[in-house]
């Protein structure tokens, strides 16, 4: 199933649960958007749709670490005239080679790897927010994962909840915790082989049980 179908899912069981969590317009409209979203989430291990929201530009951040290779190149190039050659500046120049060499090999998923990095790093700048901790570890982990392995997976399913009851209990809202939940379920359901346009299946129960569903 295509990411914008799972989005739609999602946004509908998301909708449902917060209805049923709290009947006024924002909680519905709040738990809609988190259900999306969520639905979007076990596909963090492919180069899809949820992926690309998720991760930093690749055209924007292969331009970034480039001109930061080269303006490091170019200040030891330029302090090394001025003031001499030190042992120091070969260092700093390898770092310099070395970003413009990544540039031109990183790809989406160390892409993605990054910005798991970086929602952790902001974890910690948020007084060690365990929510956001675990979300950036669950980024960083999926960027090494084969598509639909263990994020499509009850293993999955439970690492996202245990996400979400940390967010909740940083940041508690009425339903959200259920629309989360109910969206991440519902994209594993969708991409199981009951439904004709799913030939690959799920392995639900892996790495216990590689039975595909």
């Amino acid at each position: 199933m295509k990411g914008t179908s799972h989005l739609v899912v999602g946004a509908t069981v998301g909708a449902v649960a917060g209805f049923k969590a709290q009947s006024d317009p924002m909680t519905v409209l709040l738990c809609t958007a988190v259900g999306g979203a969520s639905a979007l989430v076990p596909d963090l291990d492919t180069n899809g749709l949820a992926a690309n929201r998720v991760t930093l530009s690749k055209q924007i951040s292969k331009t970034v670490l480039r001109l930061l290779g080269v303006a490091l190149l170019l200040i030891i190039v330029y302090q090394s005239i001025s003031r001499g050659f030190q042992t120091s500046d070969l260092t700093y120049g390898f770092a310099g080679l070395a970003l413009v060499v990544l540039s031109q090999l990183i790809t989406q998923r160390r892409l993605l790897t990054l910005t798991g990095i970086f929602v952790v790093l902001f974890g910690l700048y948020l007084h060690n927010s365990t929510g956001i901790l675990l979300a950036g570890s669950y980024i960083i982990i999926a960027s090494f994962l084969p598509h639909r392995s263990y994020t499509h997976s009850v293993l999955g399913i439970v690492f996202f909840a245990f996400i979400l009851h940390h967010l909740m209990l940083e940041w508690p809202m009425k339903g959200v915790f259920e629309a989360g939940l109910a969206g991440y379920i519902s994209h594993i359901v969708a991409d199981m082989k009951i439904l004709p346009m799913n030939r690959r299946g799920v392995k639900p129960f892996a790495p216990v049980w590689n039975r595909v569903f």
